[in-house]
């Protein structure tokens, strides 16, 4: 009787759970879920009502839910399962935890070493991190089990556009498209790898190909844009940003473009125009803010240029007062670098190419440590500061300073960098305040007896945007325990040093916090 008892219970919740799925499949999410949770209670740890549960909440933006799902279909799964880890893999590469993706998907790989959907993935999360090294030789594994799988080919191919080889891009770009002909992402990274190595027209005519095939592929049109400008051809540059913006129109990239081509062709009236048009609807947008400076002084305003890029009043440089529940600076300085050499990303290499010569971790703002907490409580501190005292200081009508997020957040990564270590120059476009904290210097390379060597440079744009008058550039010495706070748009670079030992620092960006924060 118990028996017979059992096996109705056992088939009256595999009825449940195939109404729940069909439900699922009609989208009537509702019932499913509904459904769902009637076999759940019956049998708290079934593997696949917990799974398909978890893609339902998914599927309806309950990503909490979905992750909290998935998880415990993970401790229930059968033995040599790996759908549910590559599920939970991808889920967390979604919500930025990388290191979570990453353990996930490596245990489905260990499992399954053919399984190309935890390759690919896999590959996708160590690019996220920066490590595209790492992320084509798992690539080259999923191309070993299958060499006519078009998608990963071109994620081999995406994987070696970012590690900067270029030539070997352009090879299994076309392998890919031998596979795939007129692929537009796959041109696109053709396309790309072509520019960088300067070979301008064969970029123009793959990249044109890629917007007749997909015209709103806004980094085609990009790039498009920057091959023509680069072999002075003004007006078709003007042409490719202009059908851009309309892709795009509130995107930053595509309106300072469009206004760094317009100062190419000597008409810097228009592109600050440009700029004031999209500085209306986006007040705080980076890279156009910088162009405006640019061409501002190309019109011979360079007083008001200066005044925007703000290098002497803006950018703030002090060294820190000791953090609570630490001894002093020293102390702090020495916690902050074990975090960073102890951080799970640290030892990787990292694609990052304003980096020279070093290497850095991840972000440690996920899950962060007690130490990164009180960092973060430290740069809060100091941008209230800056704020406080340029607005006293009759500087509150700077569209820089009368932007300013009510509320923000902020990202940081380790930076440590060996003999001849640099960063070239660049910005930070998508953040409204960057900075750089020193935690350590090597004894020698670096200061008295070294000139510059080691410091900090504002001011040098890159080749791509024009600058008939060359802005004024300033530079600071590094000391640990100093903190550097500028506006994003700031173009910096460090200057190489030479020498043993490493210079370590945290980077930041500081950005508007969302709504509801």
């Amino acid at each position: 009787m118990d028996s017979r008892a059992a096996a109705a219970r056992a088939q009256k919740v595999a009825d449940t759970l195939a109404d729940a799925a069909i439900a699922h499949r009609s989208g009537d999410a509702a019932k499913a879920k509904r459904l769902y949770r009637k076999v759940l209670k019956a049998q708290p740890g079934h593997f696949k009502a917990l799974r398909l549960s978890g893609a339902l909440a998914q599927e309806t933006g309950e990503v909490d839910e979905a992750i909290r799902l998935l998880s415990a279909a993970v401790r229930h799964a059968p033995q040599n399962e790996t759908g549910v880890l590559e599920d939970l893999g991808l889920l967390h590469l979604q919500t930025g935890e990388q290191d979570k993706a990453e353990d996930l998907l490596r245990r489905a790989v260990a499992i399954d070493p053919t399984s190309l959907v935890a390759l690919s993935r896999l590959a996708s999360t160590l690019l996220t991190c920066g490590r595209a090294s790492e992320a084509i030789e798992v690539l080259g594994r999923a191309r070993e089990i299958d060499a006519n799988d078009p998608r990963i080919a071109y994620a081999h191919a995406h994987a070696l556009l970012e590690s900067g080889d270029f030539d070997k891009t352009i090879e299994v770009a076309d392998a890919s498209l031998a596979l795939r002909a007129e692929d537009p992402q796959t041109l696109l990274v053709k396309g790309v790898a072509l520019y960088q190595l300067e070979r301008h027209e064969e970029a123009e005519q793959v990249l044109q190909q890629v917007v007749s095939l997909e015209p709103s592929e806004i980094n085609a049109w990009l790039h498009l844009g920057q091959a023509r400008l680069a072999r002075a051809d003004n007006a078709g540059a003007i042409d490719a940003f202009s059908e851009a913006t309309k892709v795009a129109p509130d995107l930053a990239n595509v309106s300072s473009q469009l206004a760094n081509a317009h100062n190419a062709a000597e008409r810097p009236e228009t592109a600050v125009e440009i700029c004031d048009a999209f500085l209306e609807r986006h007040p705080t947008a980076a890279a156009v803010l910088l162009v405006k400076t640019l061409a501002l002084r190309d019109m011979g305003h360079a007083e008001q240029a200066d005044e925007l890029l703000g290098q002497d009043t803006l950018v703030d440089a002090r060294p820190i007062d000791t953090p609570a529940r630490f001894d002093d600076v020293a102390a702090f300085n020495q916690a902050l670098e074990r975090v960073i050499r102890e951080h799970p990303s640290y030892g990787h290499v990292h694609t990052n190419r304003a980096t020279q010569h070093g290497d850095q971790t991840g972000s440690l703002m996920i899950e962060p440590s007690p130490e990164m907490r009180a960092f973060a409580r430290v740069v809060d501190g100091r941008i209230r500061t800056v704020l406080r005292e340029l607005r006293a200081g009759g500087h509150e009508k700077h569209p820089w300073v009368k932007n300013a997020p009510g509320n923000w957040v902020v990202n940081a990564w380790g930076v440590v960098l060996g003999d001849q270590g640099h960063q070239t120059s660049h910005m930070h476009p998508e953040a409204w305040l960057s900075g750089v904290y020193y935690v350590a210097l090597p004894e020698e390379g670096i200061g008295t007896g070294y000139g510059q060597d080691g410091w900090i440079e504002f001011g040098s744009p890159t080749e791509q945007l024009v600058a008939r008058v060359a802005p004024p550039t300033r530079r600071i010495e590094p000391e640990p325990g100093l903190l550097v706070t500028f506006p994003s748009y700031s173009f910096h670079r460090t200057i190489p040093f030479r020498g043993k030992g490493q210079r370590v620092s945290i980077a930041f960006d500081v950005f508007a916090a969302p709504e509801g924060r």
